[in-house]
This record gives C-alpha cells, sequence and structure tokens, in this order.
C-alpha cells in the first residue's frame, strides 16, 4: 500500500513539474505587432495555454485529494495495528523495527503530501501572474501594432499634403494623377501589407501549432508515464490476488481440518463432562449422603441389636438356663427327676401300626398271571420286555412282580438307616412324643390317622 502511494505521489510531482514548465513558458510568450488579432480570439496560442494549464491543476488538485484520503486510510490502519501489536507481549526485536521502518515511510509520505500541496499553491499563484503578463505582452502588442497603423497613415497624410500642382493644368488634374499614384501606391502597398500579414499569420500559426504539439507531446508522455504504472500496478494487483487465491485455498483446508477436530473434541468433551457429572454425583453421594443415611443407620441398627442381644436376649436366656426352663440335656425316660407324666385325658396321637397280620399275600396264582401279562410291542410282541432268563425288564413289572412273588426288600432312609418294625419286647422310643391316656385303651391297637 505504501509503495502504491509512494508511486502516485512520483507521477503527481512529475505531472506538477511539466505544469510549472508550462507556466514558465505562458509567463516568458512574446507576442510581435500583428501576431495577436485586435478582437478577442479564442484560438489565441496564449488562451489555449492557459486553459491546459488550468485543467492540469484541476486534475492535480484531484488526485492530490484521494492521495491524502489514501494517506489518512493508511495511517488509521496503521494506527490500529500498532495499538494492536503493543498490548501483546514477547514479540520480536524484528517485529518492532518493521513497525517503526513502517511508520517512518508513512512520516514520509505525510510530509511529501505537504510539500506537494504547497507546490501546487505555488503554482497556481504563478500561473495566476503568467496570464497577467501574457495578457499585458498581448495588449501590448496590440498598442504596437495600432501604432504601426497610425503611423503608416499619418506617413500618407503627410505625403499628400506635401505634394502640390505647378502649372493650372498640373493644378486642375493634380487630384487625378495623385488619385493615381495614390491607387499605384496602394496597390504596392497593399501587396507588402498582404505579404507581411501572410507572413505573419503563418508564423503565428506555426507557433500555435508548435506550441499545441509541445502540449500533446507532454501529455502522450503523462499517459506513457500513467500506462507503464497503471501496467505495473495491474501486475502487482495480479500477484496479489493470486497469493489471496492460494491463502483462500489453505484457509478452506484449514477451516474443514477445523470443523472435523469441532466434532470431535465436542464428542470428547461431553463425554468427558458426563464422566465428570457421573464422578461428582458419585463423589457427592459417597462422602455426604452414603455416611449420614446409610452407614449411620446401619451403625445404629447393629448397636440396636447388639445392645438388645446383651441386654435382654441373653440375660433371659441365661435365667431360663439357670432356672431350668431350658436345659441342653438330653431326654431320659428312665430318670425318675425326669419322668413324663401325663395330666391330660386326652387320647394320645401317638401313631401305631393297624394291621398285625403281617404283609398281606396275592391270591394264589396271582402272580402266575401277572408274570404271564406283558404288552406285545415289535415282532408280533413276543418277548419284547423280558430278558435272557424270561423274566419282564420293566422297572413297574419287576416290581410287581416282586409283590406277587412276595419278595421282600429292606426299606432304607435316606441317610442309609434301614427300617423295620419294633418287636414287642423293645421298649418305644422315648423321642418321639406323643400324648397317651394311660388310664383307658392302655395296650389296645389303634388304627392310623
Amino acid at each position: 500500500m505504501a509503495s502504491t502511494l509512494q508511486s502516485h505521489l512520483q507521477s503527481l510531482t512529475s505531472t506538477l513539474t511539466q505544469t510549472t514548465t508550462l507556466i514558465t513558458r505562458l509567463q516568458a510568450l512574446s507576442f510581435q505587432p500583428g501576431s495577436e488579432s485586435l478582437s478577442e480570439n479564442p484560438t489565441s496560442v496564449r488562451l489555449e495555454l492557459a486553459q491546459d494549464i488550468h485543467d492540469s491543476l484541476a486534475q492535480l488538485d484531484e488526485d492530490l485529494e484521494l492521495l491524502r484520503l489514501e494517506l489518512e486510510d493508511l495511517t488509521d490502519s496503521h494506527g490500529t495495528g500498532s495499538a494492536g501489536f503493543s498490548g501483546l507481549a514477547g514479540r520480536t526485536r524484528s517485529g518492532s523495527v518493521r513497525r517503526g521502518s513502517k511508520a517512518g515511510e508513512i512520516e514520509r509520505l505525510q510530509a511529501s503530501v505537504l510539500k506537494l500541496g504547497e507546490d501546487l499553491k505555488s503554482a497556481r499563484a504563478g500561473f495566476r501572474r503568467a496570464q497577467i503578463v501574457a495578457k499585458k505582452n498581448a495588449e501590448a502588442a496590440k498598442v504596437q501594432e495600432r501604432e504601426l497603423v497610425f503611423a503608416e497613415l499619418r506617413k500618407e497624410t503627410a505625403a499628400r499634403d506635401s505634394s502640390g500642382a505647378s502649372t493650372p493644368r498640373e493644378s486642375l488634374f493634380a487630384h487625378r494623377s495623385k488619385g493615381k499614384a495614390g491607387r499605384s501606391g496602394q496597390q504596392v502597398r497593399s501587396g507588402d501589407d498582404l505579404l507581411v500579414t501572410t507572413s505573419s499569420d503563418l508564423t503565428t500559426s506555426l507557433r500555435r501549432t508548435h506550441a499545441l504539439l509541445e502540449t500533446e507531446v507532454g501529455r502522450s508522455h503523462f499517459a506513457t508515464e500513467t500506462l507503464e504504472q497503471s501496467t505495473a500496478a495491474l501486475a502487482e494487483l495480479g500477484d496479489k490476488y493470486t497469493d489471496l487465491g492460494s491463502v483462500l485455498g489453505k484457509s478452506r483446508e484449514l477451516l474443514s481440518t477445523l470443523v472435523r477436530s469441532q466434532k470431535s473434541d465436542t464428542w470428547y468433551l461431553e463425554t468427558a463432562f458426563y464422566l465428570l457429572c457421573a464422578t461428582l454425583v458419585w463423589l457427592i453421594f459417597r462422602r455426604l449422603l452414603y455416611g449420614p443415611f446409610i452407614r449411620l443407620p446401619l451403625f445404629f441398627y447393629r448397636v440396636g441389636i447388639f445392645l438388645l442381644n446383651w441386654v435382654v436376649f441373653k440375660p433371659i436366656l441365661l435365667f431360663c438356663t439357670v432356672t431350668g426352663i431350658i436345659t441342653t440335656t438330653p431326654y431320659n425316660p428312665t430318670s425318675s427327676s425326669l419322668a413324663y407324666q401325663s395330666t391330660t385325658t386326652r387320647r394320645p396321637l401317638i401313631i401305631q401300626p393297624s394291621a398285625t397280620e403281617g404283609v398281606r399275600q396275592f391270591i394264589p396264582g396271582m402272580a402266575d398271571k401277572l408274570k404271564s401279562v406283558g404288552v406285545p410291542a415289535g415282532a408280533g410282541g413276543g418277548g419284547a420286555k423280558r430278558d435272557k432268563s424270561g423274566d419282564l425288564s420293566g422297572k413297574v413289572s419287576e416290581e410287581i412282580g416282586k409283590m406277587a412273588a412276595g419278595e421282600k426288600e429292606e426299606v432304607k432312609r435316606g441317610d442309609g438307616t434301614v427300617l423295620r418294625e419294633r418287636r414287642e419286647d423293645e421298649k418305644p422310643n422315648p423321642r418321639k412324643k406323643g400324648f397317651v391316656d394311660e388310664s383307658s385303651e392302655e395296650g389296645k391297637v389303634r388304627d392310623e390317622l
């Protein structure tokens, strides 16, 4: 940006130099008698040159104002950037030197712009002076031309007055001869005046053409410089746009990477947040709620059970043990102190066998019939359920056959104890408790309940 402003400032300076040259030429412009017409001519060299200078100064004013605005923008941006950089710590020495060089360059540009403005003001003042001087020179040339015309007229009048006739005939025809001579002299003078006027007009036209050519050459030179500067600015702008395109491409890739990273980071952060919340809830429950609401009631419950056991149940158990309400010695029916004395008139609930004739046998011949009974199955049903000895091999049929044959098996409990009937000479089991009415039905066989 600063380099662009510098090049623009240089172009304005060169244009102002050319305008100053034109002002000097306008001020030094000299006019020959007869080169300027007595009436005001808008196509004169002086007016055309003054108009070119005026247009150039107006264009310089506009360009200088634009340059000032751009310089103010650059100064504001540099001031903001400097303020932002001053708030950061840890900048390198090269960064501070670079900022100092930029500030110095901006100050030089400001000084150059101020100087250019002063030069433009002085050029305007010089232009006004040059216009006045050129106008005075043109008026002086017109006065000289009038004086020359008046001198010619006076000479002609004096010549006519000095010539006179010697004879009456000459005097009579003097005016005629004078008229002829005057006409011939006037024709000669008219031819000379025409030649002088033509040469002066040609000279004026050549001068005007020369001035116009110089002006056009200056304009073409300025246009060439402007075109070169525009070409350089466009080339620089193209490089900047290329760099900007690459920067935008890199920025797009960076943004896509950042978006993907943000999604993963968001998921990680949410998961970590939920874990943190669960951990905090667990810590609050464990450190604050677990003790008062769970451990403390459980502690009081255990203490209460312990105190109730040792204060109530243990003394009661000890009292019952000491007083004999609860004993730990085995029951002995032969002991006189522990003999069971029945004091009730109810019938005893002791279960006694009702059968007295032993195991009832089947009807004679039933066993053979049962053995012959079978269910025919496969190959006509003959011997399907029989083994090599001819007996039935089924479990149910074997049991039925054994029962029919009168076979007796020993009945065993789950722990292996063989159950048998109590003999008459054996005493009853004292551990089997029951209420027996000794006064009635003693020794009588009772039915099963």
